[in-house]
């Protein structure tokens, strides 16, 4: 186990310490953050439309009330990609220390996004110059956005470093200076992207976004329909968790670029009552069933704590992390007990998420938990609720059999862990 530390310190955590510092999977990652109150409002509004209850399918049309949540839907989650744009190339601003800049660059990223969109198609068939294409929008176009909200404020920002703008008297006002100064970069960036449209419009695809999401979506796909891609994710952010790396910040961008997509396309499915949902991976799959109540799966340990411990310190521990566990919090268990450089966690924190994974796809798999929906859900869903949300009361009741299995794995190193303290404390007794 020490060769094993002592290789996984040298070559591992180095990796990833430059991974979680790359600027830019944190402008993506910050970018959907910026985008979760979006995110949720549509997908409520996708709950509350696809909810496949008849009586309370005809009351909410009948009322209308089913029209306005597609209104909700269509300005949320169906202009994902439009959101994404802008908040993207602001967080790569801020990442690329333009921070005085960071608000045009994003609308500069928005606007290059557009201006790559193809063109509306009439009834015919042929292009109308004066409509857009929606397609975009959604999901299809997250892919484009991403690249566009990081590539414009690599080529804004050289022109800020370089002092390639126009510069005003000290008595301007500063939003005034601001807005001239970037006159001259967003017009060389429309010039590079209006060309870069034209070519892209020689090619079998199109457009920018065709050939982007026709590149991509074959390669990523296959990736994010992979059970391996996601076990190898789930490995490597608990990996990292007992090393003291924050795993999460590691693997959630790559978790969200390759299963957001997913997660939209059933979540418009269920929205559009479609009975099959076409993704059974989605990034939901995270906190609904593997990493249930946070690192490691400790829920399950936290109620070993409550249930089972002799020793008052991981009594009282249990106590303080029994309702952040639930709510998907567990660094009062990780540092706190502690998980982090624990050899005798090693195995369960390792083999927890992982068979919660494994279990959890087979089950699914086979026609006994659904296919989530899709539904992007505020990070500190209490379980239970966070699995009802995204898979109706089946999910919700798999949750429980995970925290029973969670229990399960934890319990006979627990008690290891919970002798020795309890010794520990007697003897101290004894002395005192």
């Amino acid at each position: 186990m020490e060769k094993f530390q002592a290789l996984m310190e040298k070559s591992l955590v180095p990796f990833a310490t430059k991974l979680s510092n790359n600027r830019v999977l944190k402008a993506i990652s910050g970018g959907f953050g910026m985008l979760l109150p979006i995110i949720m409002v549509g997908a409520v509004a996708s709950l509350l439309s696809g909810l496949s209850i008849t009586p309370y399918q005809d009351f909410i049309t009948a009322n209308g009330l089913k029209t306005i949540f597609t209104y909700v839907t269509t300005y949320t989650t169906n202009m994902l990609s439009l959101y994404a744009a802008f908040a993207i190339g602001k967080c790569m601003a801020e990442q690329l220390d333009c921070e005085g800049q960071s608000s045009i660059i994003g609308i500069a990223s928005l606007f290059v996004f557009l201006l790559l969109i193809p063109a509306g198609v009439a009834a015919d068939g042929t292009a109308v110059t004066n409509m857009i294409d929606m397609t975009y929008f959604g999901s299809a176009g997250l892919f484009s956005a991403m690249i566009i909200g990081v590539v414009v404020p690599a080529i804004y920002s050289v022109f800020i470093k370089k002092n390639i703008t126009i510069k005003m008297p000290d008595g301007v006002p500063p939003f005034v200076s601001k807005g001239f100064a970037g006159i001259i970069p967003v017009l060389c960036i429309t010039v590079l992207f209006v060309v870069v449209r034209q070519l892209c419009c020689l090619t079998p695809f199109g457009s920018f976004d065709g050939m982007i999401y026709g590149l991509l979506k074959a390669p990523l796909a296959s990736l994010s329909e992979s059970p391996l891609t996601f076990g190898l994710l789930v490995l490597l952010c608990n990996l990292l968790w007992f090393f003291g790396i924050h795993g999460g910040m590691v693997t959630m961008p790559f978790i969200t670029m390759l299963y957001m997509p997913a997660a939209l396309e059933n979540l418009d499915a269920f929205a559009a009552g479609t009975a099959a949902l076409p993704n059974i991976l989605t990034n939901t799959w995270w906190f609904t069933f593997v990493q249930l109540g946070g690192s490691g799966g400790i829920i399950g340990l936290v109620l070993c704590m409550l249930f089972v411990a002799k020793s008052e310190r991981y009594k009282s521990l249990g106590k303080m992390a029994i309702a952040p566990a639930l709510c998907g919090v567990s660094e009062p268990v990780v540092f706190g007990m502690p998980l982090m450089l624990n050899v005798m966690m090693f195995i369960p924190m390792i083999l927890t998420p992982l068979l919660s994974f494994v279990l959890s796809y087979a089950v699914t798999s086979f026609g006994l938990v659904p296919v989530l929906n899709g539904m992007q859900l505020q990070a500190g869903t209490p379980v239970l609720l966070s699995g009802f949300l995204t898979g109706g009361w089946q999910a919700a009741v798999w949750q429980v059999v995970i925290v029973a299995l969670q229990f399960a794995i934890y319990l006979p190193f627990f008690k290891i862990l919970d002798q020795q303290a309890y010794a520990d404390e007697r003897a101290a007794a004894k002395e005192a």
